[in-house]
Protein backbone atom coordinates (compact mmCIF):
# COMPACT_ATOMS: atom_id res chain seq x y z
CA UNK A 1 0.00 0.00 0.00
CA UNK A 2 2.02 3.35 -1.10
CA UNK A 3 1.57 6.49 1.32
CA UNK A 4 0.35 9.49 -0.56
CA UNK A 5 0.97 12.77 1.42
CA UNK A 6 -0.73 15.99 0.15
CA UNK A 7 0.24 19.43 2.65
CA UNK A 8 -2.36 22.00 1.83
CA UNK A 9 -1.55 25.27 2.32
CA UNK A 10 -4.57 27.30 4.18
CA UNK A 11 -7.29 28.50 1.75
CA UNK A 12 -7.96 32.14 2.78
CA UNK A 13 -11.31 32.84 3.27
CA UNK A 14 -13.25 35.92 4.46
CA UNK A 15 -16.87 34.69 6.11
CA UNK A 16 -20.01 36.27 5.70
CA UNK A 17 -20.41 38.96 8.33
CA UNK A 18 -17.28 38.24 10.21
CA UNK A 19 -15.14 40.98 10.86
CA UNK A 20 -11.26 41.55 10.37
CA UNK A 21 -11.11 41.67 13.73
CA UNK A 22 -12.79 38.68 14.14
CA UNK A 23 -11.15 36.69 11.85
CA UNK A 24 -7.57 37.73 13.44
CA UNK A 25 -8.01 35.98 16.06
CA UNK A 26 -9.72 33.14 14.76
CA UNK A 27 -8.54 29.41 15.89
CA UNK A 28 -6.71 26.96 13.97
CA UNK A 29 -2.85 26.62 12.63
CA UNK A 30 -1.52 27.96 9.68
CA UNK A 31 -1.97 24.75 7.60
CA UNK A 32 -3.30 21.25 7.72
CA UNK A 33 -1.45 17.81 6.67
CA UNK A 34 -3.51 15.04 4.86
CA UNK A 35 -1.99 11.48 4.25
CA UNK A 36 -4.43 9.60 1.97
CA UNK A 37 -4.73 5.87 1.79
CA UNK A 38 -6.93 3.93 -1.14
CA UNK A 39 -9.37 2.09 1.40
CA UNK A 40 -9.41 -2.00 0.71
CA UNK A 41 -10.76 -5.19 1.72
CA UNK A 42 -9.32 -8.68 0.51
CA UNK A 43 -10.83 -10.19 -2.49
CA UNK A 44 -12.76 -6.86 -3.55
CA UNK A 45 -12.52 -5.37 -6.32
CA UNK A 46 -14.41 -1.86 -5.35
CA UNK A 47 -14.87 -0.26 -1.82
CA UNK A 48 -16.88 2.90 -1.22
CA UNK A 49 -16.10 4.34 2.54
CA UNK A 50 -19.11 7.08 3.56
CA UNK A 51 -18.61 7.25 7.27
CA UNK A 52 -16.55 6.46 10.53
CA UNK A 53 -16.64 6.67 14.01
CA UNK A 54 -14.38 7.45 17.02
CA UNK A 55 -13.35 3.34 17.00
CA UNK A 56 -12.17 3.79 13.47
CA UNK A 57 -15.21 1.39 11.98
CA UNK A 58 -16.21 2.07 8.53
CA UNK A 59 -18.93 1.53 6.85
CA UNK A 60 -20.16 1.86 3.16
CA UNK A 61 -20.14 -0.82 0.60
CA UNK A 62 -17.84 -3.37 -1.54
CA UNK A 63 -17.88 -5.22 -4.66
CA UNK A 64 -17.07 -9.17 -4.64
CA UNK A 65 -15.17 -10.89 -6.65
CA UNK A 66 -18.37 -12.54 -8.38
CA UNK A 67 -19.69 -8.96 -8.55
CA UNK A 68 -22.30 -8.99 -5.99
CA UNK A 69 -22.49 -5.53 -3.86
CA UNK A 70 -22.55 -5.80 -0.03
CA UNK A 71 -23.04 -3.01 2.52
CA UNK A 72 -20.51 -3.56 5.40
CA UNK A 73 -18.66 -2.67 8.58
CA UNK A 74 -14.76 -2.87 8.96
CA UNK A 75 -12.12 -1.86 11.21
CA UNK A 76 -10.14 -0.01 9.21
CA UNK A 77 -6.98 0.65 10.17
CA UNK A 78 -6.16 4.75 9.18
CA UNK A 79 -2.11 4.49 8.54
CA UNK A 80 -2.58 1.77 6.19
CA UNK A 81 -6.43 1.62 4.82
CA UNK A 82 -6.87 -1.95 5.02
CA UNK A 83 -10.31 -3.06 6.46
CA UNK A 84 -10.64 -6.21 8.93
CA UNK A 85 -12.99 -7.76 10.32
CA UNK A 86 -15.34 -7.29 7.79
CA UNK A 87 -19.08 -7.46 8.16
CA UNK A 88 -21.48 -7.68 5.72
CA UNK A 89 -25.20 -5.81 6.22
CA UNK A 90 -27.48 -7.10 3.42
CA UNK A 91 -30.95 -5.46 4.13
CA UNK A 92 -32.96 -9.23 3.76
CA UNK A 93 -36.20 -6.96 2.26
CA UNK A 94 -34.23 -5.83 -0.79
CA UNK A 95 -30.84 -5.80 -3.13
CA UNK A 96 -27.52 -3.50 -3.20
CA UNK A 97 -27.22 -2.23 0.15
CA UNK A 98 -25.48 0.95 1.05
CA UNK A 99 -24.45 1.83 4.49
CA UNK A 100 -24.23 5.70 4.73
CA UNK A 101 -24.03 6.41 8.70
CA UNK A 102 -22.58 4.84 11.95
CA UNK A 103 -22.11 6.15 15.44
CA UNK A 104 -20.34 5.19 18.35
CA UNK A 105 -22.63 2.01 19.43
CA UNK A 106 -21.91 0.61 15.57
CA UNK A 107 -25.30 1.15 14.67
CA UNK A 108 -25.82 1.32 10.74
CA UNK A 109 -27.79 3.71 8.64
CA UNK A 110 -28.12 3.44 4.96
CA UNK A 111 -30.75 2.34 2.02
CA UNK A 112 -31.32 -0.70 -0.26
CA UNK A 113 -33.11 -1.19 -3.25
CA UNK A 114 -36.70 -2.80 -2.58
CA UNK A 115 -38.70 -5.03 -4.93
CA UNK A 116 -39.68 -2.33 -6.94
CA UNK A 117 -36.35 -1.25 -7.50
CA UNK A 118 -36.87 1.61 -5.13
CA UNK A 119 -34.32 3.31 -2.43
CA UNK A 120 -35.65 2.18 1.28
CA UNK A 121 -34.12 3.63 4.12
CA UNK A 122 -32.78 1.43 7.09
CA UNK A 123 -31.35 1.11 10.56
CA UNK A 124 -29.54 -1.83 11.56
CA UNK A 125 -29.11 -2.06 14.67
CA UNK A 126 -27.46 -5.03 17.45
CA UNK A 127 -28.14 -7.15 14.03
CA UNK A 128 -31.89 -6.50 13.18
CA UNK A 129 -32.84 -4.51 10.02
CA UNK A 130 -35.81 -1.84 10.47
CA UNK A 131 -37.28 0.32 7.96
CA UNK A 132 -36.63 4.44 8.02
CA UNK A 133 -38.42 6.75 6.35
CA UNK A 134 -41.79 8.03 5.87
CA UNK A 135 -44.08 4.98 4.47
CA UNK A 136 -44.78 4.89 1.37
CA UNK A 137 -42.50 7.03 0.13
CA UNK A 138 -39.01 7.10 -1.08
CA UNK A 139 -36.05 7.03 0.89
CA UNK A 140 -32.57 7.45 2.23
CA UNK A 141 -31.30 6.93 5.75
CA UNK A 142 -27.95 9.12 5.88
CA UNK A 143 -26.39 9.78 9.32
CA UNK A 144 -27.48 8.74 12.98
CA UNK A 145 -25.68 10.12 16.32
CA UNK A 146 -24.96 8.79 19.16
CA UNK A 147 -28.29 9.18 21.13
CA UNK A 148 -30.11 7.55 17.60
CA UNK A 149 -31.40 10.34 16.22
CA UNK A 150 -31.47 9.42 11.75
CA UNK A 151 -31.19 11.72 9.25
CA UNK A 152 -31.82 11.52 5.68
CA UNK A 153 -34.13 12.09 2.64
CA UNK A 154 -37.55 11.54 1.30
CA UNK A 155 -39.58 11.68 -1.65
CA UNK A 156 -43.01 13.05 -1.73
CA UNK A 157 -45.01 11.63 -4.73
CA UNK A 158 -47.92 13.83 -3.57
CA UNK A 159 -46.11 17.09 -4.01
CA UNK A 160 -43.01 16.02 -6.02
CA UNK A 161 -40.72 17.41 -3.90
CA UNK A 162 -37.69 15.46 -2.24
CA UNK A 163 -37.18 16.81 1.87
CA UNK A 164 -34.99 16.00 4.45
CA UNK A 165 -36.02 14.64 7.82
CA UNK A 166 -35.47 13.63 11.12
CA UNK A 167 -36.63 10.95 13.03
CA UNK A 168 -36.61 11.26 16.62
CA UNK A 169 -39.11 8.46 18.95
CA UNK A 170 -40.72 7.24 16.63
CA UNK A 171 -41.70 10.81 14.95
CA UNK A 172 -40.18 12.06 11.81
CA UNK A 173 -39.73 15.71 11.33
CA UNK A 174 -40.06 17.83 7.75
CA UNK A 175 -36.63 19.30 7.23
CA UNK A 176 -37.03 21.66 3.85
CA UNK A 177 -34.53 24.34 2.81
CA UNK A 178 -37.02 27.58 1.84
CA UNK A 179 -37.42 27.90 -1.67
CA UNK A 180 -35.00 24.44 -2.92
CA UNK A 181 -36.17 21.96 -5.42
CA UNK A 182 -34.51 19.32 -3.04
CA UNK A 183 -33.19 19.03 0.28
CA UNK A 184 -31.54 16.25 2.12
CA UNK A 185 -29.89 15.81 5.48
CA UNK A 186 -26.93 14.31 5.86
CA UNK A 187 -25.39 13.78 8.75
CA UNK A 188 -26.28 14.89 12.93
CA UNK A 189 -23.52 15.15 15.62
CA UNK A 190 -24.25 14.33 19.44
CA UNK A 191 -25.57 18.26 19.50
CA UNK A 192 -27.89 17.76 17.15
CA UNK A 193 -26.91 19.92 14.55
CA UNK A 194 -27.46 19.07 10.68
CA UNK A 195 -25.79 19.47 7.33
CA UNK A 196 -28.11 19.60 4.87
CA UNK A 197 -27.87 20.81 1.57
CA UNK A 198 -29.82 21.70 -1.26
CA UNK A 199 -29.60 20.58 -4.47
CA UNK A 200 -31.37 21.00 -7.88
CA UNK A 201 -34.64 18.76 -8.85
CA UNK A 202 -33.04 14.81 -9.53
CA UNK A 203 -29.97 15.66 -7.75
CA UNK A 204 -28.71 17.69 -10.06
CA UNK A 205 -26.53 20.73 -9.90
CA UNK A 206 -26.30 23.57 -8.28
CA UNK A 207 -25.12 22.49 -4.77
CA UNK A 208 -25.72 24.99 -1.65
CA UNK A 209 -24.76 23.65 1.72
CA UNK A 210 -26.55 24.08 4.71
CA UNK A 211 -26.54 23.53 8.70
CA UNK A 212 -29.49 23.62 11.19
CA UNK A 213 -29.12 23.38 14.81
CA UNK A 214 -32.93 23.89 15.73
CA UNK A 215 -34.56 21.00 13.90
CA UNK A 216 -35.31 22.79 10.51
CA UNK A 217 -36.90 25.98 11.92
CA UNK A 218 -33.64 27.79 11.01
CA UNK A 219 -30.95 26.95 7.95
CA UNK A 220 -27.63 28.64 7.53
CA UNK A 221 -25.58 28.86 4.43
CA UNK A 222 -22.10 27.54 5.13
CA UNK A 223 -21.03 26.81 1.54
CA UNK A 224 -16.72 26.27 1.07
CA UNK A 225 -15.69 29.93 -0.13
CA UNK A 226 -13.89 29.78 -3.43
CA UNK A 227 -16.30 26.83 -4.46
CA UNK A 228 -18.81 26.72 -7.37
CA UNK A 229 -21.03 24.98 -5.24
CA UNK A 230 -20.70 23.01 -1.95
CA UNK A 231 -22.07 20.04 -0.01
CA UNK A 232 -21.88 19.44 3.06
CA UNK A 233 -21.51 16.28 4.85
CA UNK A 234 -20.08 14.40 7.82
CA UNK A 235 -19.91 16.77 10.98
CA UNK A 236 -18.21 15.40 13.91
CA UNK A 237 -18.64 16.27 17.94
CA UNK A 238 -16.33 18.99 17.65
CA UNK A 239 -18.48 20.74 15.13
CA UNK A 240 -15.96 20.22 12.07
CA UNK A 241 -17.20 19.75 8.16
CA UNK A 242 -16.22 17.48 5.87
CA UNK A 243 -17.77 18.83 2.08
CA UNK A 244 -17.62 17.76 -1.56
CA UNK A 245 -17.36 20.88 -3.84
CA UNK A 246 -17.41 21.82 -7.17
CA UNK A 247 -14.42 24.28 -8.46
CA UNK A 248 -14.87 26.54 -11.06
CA UNK A 249 -13.70 23.77 -13.44
CA UNK A 250 -15.78 21.41 -13.14
CA UNK A 251 -14.35 18.44 -11.07
CA UNK A 252 -15.02 17.73 -7.16
CA UNK A 253 -12.91 18.81 -4.19
CA UNK A 254 -12.84 17.97 -0.61
CA UNK A 255 -12.66 20.16 1.97
CA UNK A 256 -12.62 20.23 5.71
CA UNK A 257 -13.90 23.06 7.73
CA UNK A 258 -11.58 23.32 11.53
CA UNK A 259 -10.60 25.71 13.92
CA UNK A 260 -13.16 28.39 11.76
CA UNK A 261 -11.98 27.98 8.31
CA UNK A 262 -11.89 25.83 5.45
CA UNK A 263 -9.01 24.00 3.89
CA UNK A 264 -9.52 21.85 0.83
CA UNK A 265 -7.67 18.93 -1.03
CA UNK A 266 -8.08 16.54 -3.40
CA UNK A 267 -6.38 12.53 -3.45
CA UNK A 268 -3.65 12.63 -5.85
CA UNK A 269 -4.40 9.79 -6.72
CA UNK A 270 -7.15 11.10 -9.23
CA UNK A 271 -9.75 13.51 -9.76
CA UNK A 272 -13.09 14.21 -8.27
CA UNK A 273 -12.46 13.76 -4.54
CA UNK A 274 -15.71 13.75 -2.32
CA UNK A 275 -15.07 13.74 1.40
CA UNK A 276 -18.30 12.01 2.99
CA UNK A 277 -17.54 11.14 6.63
CA UNK A 278 -15.25 12.17 9.40
CA UNK A 279 -14.51 11.44 13.01
CA UNK A 280 -13.45 13.73 16.02
CA UNK A 281 -10.22 12.91 15.40
CA UNK A 282 -10.58 14.20 12.30
CA UNK A 283 -10.23 11.01 10.28
CA UNK A 284 -11.72 11.57 6.57
CA UNK A 285 -13.33 9.18 4.88
CA UNK A 286 -14.97 9.50 0.98
CA UNK A 287 -14.17 8.69 -2.63
CA UNK A 288 -12.32 9.39 -5.78
CA UNK A 289 -12.38 9.59 -9.11
CA UNK A 290 -15.11 6.74 -10.85
CA UNK A 291 -14.18 3.07 -9.55
CA UNK A 292 -13.15 0.30 -11.71
CA UNK A 293 -17.20 -0.62 -11.90
CA UNK A 294 -17.58 2.66 -14.01
CA UNK A 295 -18.83 5.33 -11.66
CA UNK A 296 -20.72 3.21 -9.34
CA UNK A 297 -19.00 4.95 -6.34
CA UNK A 298 -15.05 5.80 -7.00
CA UNK A 299 -12.35 4.65 -5.32
CA UNK A 300 -12.59 4.66 -1.16
CA UNK A 301 -9.99 6.34 0.38
CA UNK A 302 -9.26 7.50 4.17
CA UNK A 303 -7.26 10.48 4.82
CA UNK A 304 -5.39 11.12 8.04
CA UNK A 305 -5.57 15.22 9.33
CA UNK A 306 -2.51 16.09 11.12
CA UNK A 307 -2.05 19.14 12.73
Amino acid sequence: MKNRKYVLGLLVVALLCVSAAVKAQAPGPEKLSFTFHDVTISGATEVDSYAINNSNILTGDYIDSSGTQHGMTCKLAPSTGVCTSVTNIDDPNGTKTLGYGINSSGDVVGFYLNSNGLDQGFLYKGGNFTDIGPAGDVSQANGINDKGLIVGDYYDPNSGVEYGFLYAGKKYTQLAIPSASATVAWAINSKGWITVFETASGGGEPWDAYLTKDKGKKFTKIDVPGETYSVSHGINAADNICYTAVNSGGTEDGALYYGGKYYTFDDPSGTNTRADGLNSKLVMVGRYGSGPSGGNGGYGFVAVTKK
